[in-house]
């Protein structure tokens, strides 16, 4: 297999035989979120200290336990391995008889995909240029994100943007930097052109699909309106009733180019969206 979870370090996670919450004297809270891979809960210390924590849960139930692990695993490994000031850092992990559980600072401003009709153009292109530098790093590391979406983008006091829910990611190992379709994934409406179109042994570059991504992304964020599955962004582009600079027009419609091969990489993507 050329592509694989990352394994740069060795990861970090505790077995134990007691509850998560109790082994590390934590209230679990009230419900973040929820997706496929798992619930995440607010948790505070019993202790007092304040401290407020994020904790993915993923059921070890027998019809999904292969699936939970896969994805724990790659999301601690990952987060372990590749520090970053734009990418959640994992505090803890832990397998427990029931469940796994990922630790992770707690975001209070939530996600981008609660804020994104709500931003001024340069509150947008600091959130994009946060963004892009973590997804730079991660692509330097060889490892394509893997599921870019508005909700997996999180925004902390300080009104920073971080790169989370890394449980698609895949590592690459391959020089041709390429991977089956059928284990490209992410959320369909952020799906690039060669993606849908391709069939599961078909081939494809993971780390343009990745840079599509943030095209629909900064799409929707500049726009208002929300992703949608199959849409021609080059001819919406076209719309002047649009309140796009030039700049921003044609950087589109590079993010968003049907030919993977006419999208810039990570690297020139940190270099094209600025704060201004």
């Amino acid at each position: 297999m050329a592509e694989s979870t990352p394994d740069q370090n060795p990861t970090v996670v505790y077995d134990l035989e007691e509850d998560f919450f109790d082994r590390f004297n934590l209230n679990k809270g009230r419900l973040l979120g929820k997706g496929m891979a798992g619930e995440v809960f607010l948790t505070t210390s019993r202790a007092g200290s304040g401290r407020k924590l994020a904790v993915k849960i993923f059921s070890l139930d027998e019809d999904v336990r292969e699936r939970s692990l896969r994805q724990f695993t790659t999301e601690a490994g990952v987060m372990q391995a590749v520090s970053h000031p734009h990418i959640v850092p994992c505090v803890m992990a832990a397998r427990c008889p029931a469940y796994a559980a990922l630790a992770m600072p707690y975001y209070p401003r939530g996600d981008l995909g609660s804020l994104h009709d709500t931003q001024s153009p340069r509150q947008v292109n600091r959130y994009m240029s946060h963004v892009v530098r973590g997804l730079e790093h991660l692509h330097r590391q060889n490892i394509a994100h893997n599921d870019l979406k508005l909700e997996n983008v999180f925004i902390d006091a300080q009104n920073r943007a971080h790169l989370g829910d890394l449980g698609l990611a895949l590592e690459m190992k391959d020089a041709s930097r390429t991977a089956l379709a059928g284990l490209v994934g992410g959320t369909r409406e952020y799906w690039s052109p060669e993606k849908l179109e391709a069939g599961s042994r078909d081939r494809i570059d993971p780390f343009k699909a990745d840079i599509y991504a943030i095209g629909v992304m900064y799409w929707a964020l500049v726009s208002g309106e929300d992703p949608q599955e199959h849409a021609d962004y080059q001819d919406k582009l076209v719309d002047t009733k649009l309140n796009l600079s030039p700049s921003q027009r044609s950087l589109l419609r590079r993010l968003l180019d049907p030919n993977p091969v006419g999208r810039p990489n990570a690297s020139e993507l940190v270099k094209l969206i600025r704060i201004k």
